[in-house]
């Protein structure tokens, strides 16, 4: 594999079972991922496809440099059908995964799938792909540019633990979560230089991104759209002293996320996500984390006050009880206010950035800063909370920056403690 650069050397090299490369357009990613499919087939006999998103892409990315790259270790070819029998006896089939039934009812012992993001339908790798490499223990080789953040990003977060890496110029980035591994690198680690500028002249900024270093980009309405890689720090643990919580009294799911004010500023350790769940069982959660109740301040979605828990008590009385401070204004603020406040709150200020969260151990935050959505005018976009659970635990975080942190100083109104 001449002239590879390291990172694209240790892709080339690397076993994990799973592997996501979402790098930029022209930079080898999927020419390795052939070449590594071959080794395995040759090294493992068994039955392997390379996939597309449609029968035509894959015939046209694959099927003529499989010919060409087995020409003299095959015993067969079907033209027709589009695979070749090694002389091991390893099958490599070329296939489209426009129609999924294509791979279904048959053993596979891995496969690689090129512009994967592209794929129709968010099901296609969980009701698919994967259950079919599941009685051979097959693995999986996960390729192409990003379209925004869909099903492929979530993977890619899957394979890095929640927190995609800092890719850097010549060096690219590497991350692992169990089976999972990522490999990301630049199109300029491959292209020549003047191509890549006349490439930035062509393109808009978050086009090029995407499509030349293989970003994961935001969607057109991002809500938090000052969130990115200066908040995430996987150095922050509890620390002694106050606990504070932002809390949304949603019951399916329940949410909150848990940190320490120091100052001007919110260090995240924590969050806490129940499904089907009460105020009650929030309760009794947090005391079984952290104990003692006196260290627990909470700042929580000001609906509380309205008797949603039972006949008897509010939401906020429940948490009082307990011994918690429970800190909420009379009323919650206007959705865009609360979204510009928490944008003001969380922008990169560089080493004086305010908020900053543990991607380990705060995933789902993470996931939820990142795609939560805003509609045109501003509001936030409740098909999300309904359809995919979104916009909960940000909500939370919301509360406790619009009245820990407001954009506006001075004398604040209606504060009930």
């Amino acid at each position: 594999m001449h002239s590879l650069t390291p990172i694209q050397i240790a892709y080339y090299n690397d076993s994990h079972r799973f592997s996501i490369t979402n790098s930029g357009r022209r930079s080898r990613k999927t020419l390795i991922g052939k070449r590594k499919t071959l080794n395995r087939a040759l090294k493992t006999p068994g039955r392997y496809f390379h996939g597309a998103p449609t029968h035509k892409q894959a015939k046209d990315i694959f099927w003529e440099s499989l010919v060409k790259d087995t020409a003299l270790l095959r015993s067969f070819k079907s033209e027709t059908d589009l695979f070749v029998r090694l002389f091991n006896g390893t099958e490599i089939h070329v296939l489209g995964l426009d129609k999924p039934e294509r791979i279904e009812g048959q053993v596979w012992h891995g496969c690689h799938i090129t512009e994967f993001g592209n794929l129709k339908g968010h099901l296609v790798w969980s009701s698919n792909i994967r259950p079919v490499l599941s009685d051979t223990n097959g693995w999986a080789l996960l390729d192409g540019v990003p379209e925004g953040r869909n099903f492929y990003y979530d993977l890619a977060l899957r394979a890095c633990n929640g927190a995609i890496p800092v890719t850097k110029a010549g060096i690219g980035s590497f991350a692992e979560n169990g089976d999972w591994a990522f490999y990301h690198w630049f199109s300029s680690d491959v292209l020549d230089a003047q191509e890549i500028a006349d490439v930035k002249e062509d393109l808009d900024e978050r086009t090029f991104r995407q499509e030349y270093e293989g970003s994961f980009e935001t969607y057109e309405g991002a809500a938090y759209k000052e969130f990115g890689q200066h908040n995430l720090d996987s150095s922050i643990v509890e620390q002694e002293g106050i606990i504070s919580l932002g809390m949304d009294f949603n019951v399916d799911p329940m949410t909150a996320v848990v940190g320490q004010i120091n100052g001007d500023s919110f260090n995240q350790f924590g969050e806490i996500w129940l499904n089907n769940s009460n105020t009650f069982e929030m309760r009794d959660e947090i005391l079984r984390r952290y104990k003692d109740p006196s260290r627990i301040v909470i700042y929580p979605d000001s609906s509380g006050d309205h008797g949603s828990s039972n006949a008897q008590k509010t939401d906020l009385q429940i948490l009082k009880d307990a011994g918690f401070q429970v800190r909420a204004r009379s009323k919650n603020p206007e959705q865009r206010d609360r979204i510009n406040t928490v944008n003001s709150f969380i922008k990169d200020r560089a080493e004086k950035t305010r908020y900053k969260i543990n991607p380990k151990t705060c995933p789902k935050t993470v996931n939820d800063m990142n795609k939560r959505q805003s509609l045109a005018d501003g509001r936030l976009d409740k098909q999300q909370e309904k359809e995919q659970k979104i916009g909960h635990i940000s909500d939370g975080f919301g509360y406790l920056v619009y009245y820990c942190f407001p954009i506006l100083r001075g004398r604040i109104e209606g504060l009930r403690i």
